[in-house]
């Protein structure tokens, strides 16, 4: 049967963010692929530039809504490893209580997505249901459902107070029983396991050679959960398992990211019952003159990585580097042999998100316009 090139993008029902795949196809089965970034680009690296941390800090945190927190918790732990500054026991307790909501509440957003990629939009509202509690959580706690703004750089905006102690437990033993239920149902679902089963399979040799991070690399095989390699918060002093499974395709990564939302809670659970009597510092502007360092977190998607430099004040370079933007490449090879029909799943799968990932690519004259940072800082004013 002749090619066919067919477009899926950048606006496209099967995605949920822009981006284009043009996918060569012999009848229904893929060839190649070539992917085009770039759609959503904000020049956030540029905006953090020629700013004070305080004034930068909030910049960060809005890189992403789905992962408000650990893009503040990224940046304040590289101003804070800058500062060689010590936080007290309770301010780490509680940023880890609200790292861990944010984790299991990025989960079920993609859990529901996956169901509603698939058809099944009865599981994809009910998971969106048990994470309506976590989003009235931290109105309740940060006074914002989607941009928290709770960190601040050596402690927090706000305490928790027992009532909210006791919100965050009654929040988290609703879901429990109710996930395990779903969970059983994706499990044993015949729908579910024909379209995910087998499908975007990915080895664990594969997963090396691409790099791969996060619930991604762990379902191929891979431990490499940044909160155990290099512990932050109170991560070294709790218990708990990182989820690792070998068969790497889109059911086990479906998998692991619920069991993963068990974990968090037995996380959130520990941190509650350790949190000490003392009061938060009250939090000051920050004044760093000179200094540069780096600082990685174990974002929902995987490591989350800043790199910051300051002088005379006010930040000069700032490098993020998003999960997104370390996984994304392997959808090239993965999705080569695949059925057409498969190809939204797999991408869903790997739990991308574009909106945080966006570098720019300058298109003029339908060429591809390379050109250094000056050349573009001076082209275009950023």
């Amino acid at each position: 049967m002749h090619d066919f090139v067919m477009p899926v993008g950048p606006q496209s029902p099967a995605l949920k963010e822009p981006m284009l795949l043009k996918l060569k196809l012999e009848g229904e089965e893929v060839r190649s692929v070539d992917m085009r970034l770039g759609y959503t680009h904000k020049g956030v690296e540029g905006l953090l530039e020629g700013k004070n941390v305080d004034q930068a800090m909030y910049v960060a945190s809005r890189i992403c809504g789905i992962c408000s927190i650990s893009h503040e918790r990224a940046f304040i732990r590289t101003v804070e490893d800058m500062m060689k500054k010590e936080v007290n026991e309770r301010v780490k307790l509680i940023r880890t209580i609200l790292f861990e909501l944010e984790r299991i509440s990025s989960h079920l957003l993609w859990a529901g997505f996956m169901m509603h990629e698939i058809g099944f939009d009865t599981l994809f509202q009910y998971l969106w249901r048990e994470r309506e509690g976590v989003l009235d959580l931290f109105e309740s706690i940060c006074g914002n459902r989607v941009h928290k703004n709770i960190c601040k750089i050596g402690s927090l905006r706000y305490d928790i107070a027992p009532v909210q102690e006791r919100e965050v437990l009654d929040c988290l033993d609703s879901m429990q029983e109710k996930l395990k239920d779903y969970e059983d149902e994706i499990k044993k679902n015949k729908v579910i396991k024909e379209r995910l089963k087998g499908v975007g399979k990915i080895s664990k040799k594969t997963a090396i050679e691409y790099g791969l991070i996060g619930p991604n690399a762990r379902a191929s095989g891979i431990d490499n959960d940044v909160r155990r390699i290099d512990p932050y918060d109170s991560y070294a002093d709790i218990n708990f398992k990182t989820i690792v499974i070998k068969k790497g395709d889109a059911m086990e990564r479906t998998l692991l990211r619920m069991r993963e939302v068990h974990e968090s809670m037995g996380i959130i659970r520990q941190c509650v019952e350790m949190l000490p009597s003392e009061k938060i510092p009250k939090f000051s502007l920050t004044n760093i003159k000179e200094g540069e360092a780096i600082g990685r977190v174990e974002a929902p998607r995987g490591e989350l990585f800043y790199f910051l430099k300051v002088e005379d004040g006010l930040i000069r370079r700032a490098k993020v580097r998003t999960p997104t933007f370390a996984f994304i490449k392997i959808l090239e090879k993965i999705l080569k042999g695949v059925k057409i029909g498969d190809v939204p799943v797999i991408v869903a799968s790997l739990d991308p998100c574009f909106s945080c990932m966006e570098r720019v690519l300058v298109a003029k004259e339908d060429r591809e316009e390379w050109m250094t940072e000056a050349e573009f800082r001076r082209k275009y004013s950023c």
